[in-house]
């Protein structure tokens, strides 16, 4: 469940900026790709989707350019509040993976940091 709204809220965020923020506008224009945060299981998760200069997101998990496939949700949710220190921890004792494409997917974090700050 915290997982859940942890990806809810970061969602909301996300449609707030690019809704309300020029520059995170401007960040999104000419970059498209989708994104996937989930657990392992498929069972708990969200697209984020950038297209267009716009944000939307889903709970399509098997589409995507690049994904963060967590062990489960407790360790996602504990990682991940944790910030970058959290998911650094995460890759070196191999509960997340990164599947994809590496360009979407540091793409992804700079739209992180910067809907964060």
């Amino acid at each position: 469940m915290r997982f859940s709204l942890l990806l809810a809220i970061l969602s909301s965020k996300f449609k707030k900026a690019a809704d309300q923020n020029k520059d995170f506008k401007k960040f999104l224009m000419g970059h498209e790709c989708a994104v996937v945060i989930k657990t392992d299981d498929n069972r708990k998760g969200k697209r984020f989707i950038f297209k267009d200069g716009r944000f939307s997101s889903d709970a399509v998990l098997d589409q995507f350019d690049a994904a963060m496939v967590w062990s489960d949700a407790k360790t996602a949710f504990n990682a991940m509040r944790k910030g970058k220190e959290g998911i650094t921890h995460a890759l070196q004792n191999h509960q997340v993976a990164i599947e994809g494409q590496i360009h979407s997917f540091t793409w992804f974090g700079g739209a992180i940091n910067f809907v964060m700050q």
